[in-house]
């Protein structure tokens, strides 16, 4: 799998779990690997200013969600888990997670550590998610909506 960034690419081999950074452009260099154990394939990559985010799955309900420093690929921070989405917006990663019991999580994170700034619990029928200024709004199939301050996660 090939993730083409803004100035790098990230390249995982899936037989060798190593994901490795190179420099874009014509003449590609590899500036660093770095093997990630147990992990089947990277759904998605998003990155910003310092860091690479990196959606790692083990199985359909399992995986691990990495937070890696952009010059090193050291793990900065690591939450356990699938991520389905993942989203940067105003410079805060927001994630929807399937636990191990199955269940759906939407959650607003720390970019610097990773530590959960709110977390609201979503209903497996989950359909549509759009961000429009300070609010998150959720649409499900059963035609309910939410509406989620970004920066808090109350319902509004």
């Amino acid at each position: 799998m090939r993730f083409e960034l803004s100035k790098t690419i990230l390249d995982f081999n899936e037989e060798k779990s190593v994901l490795v950074c190179l420099t874009g452009g014509h003449e590609t260099k590899k500036l660093w690997a770095k093997k990630i154990p147990d992990v089947r394939c990277i759904s998605n990559v998003k990155e910003d200013g310092e860091r690479y985010y990196v959606a790692c799955e083990y199985t359909d309900t399992d995986g691990i969600f990495l937070a890696l420093n952009r010059e090193t690929g050291n793990t900065v921070w690591y939450i356990p888990g699938r991520s389905l989405l993942h989203v940067l917006y105003k410079n805060y990663p927001y994630l929807i997670f399937i636990d191990e019991e199955e269940k759906f999580h939407f959650l607003k994170v720390n970019p610097s550590d990773g530590r959960k700034i709110w977390h609201h619990p979503l209903d497996d029928d989950l359909a549509e998610y759009a961000f429009y200024r300070d609010k998150i709004t959720l649409r499900y199939r059963s035609g309910r909506k939410d509406v989620l301050s970004a920066e808090d996660g109350r319902l509004m």
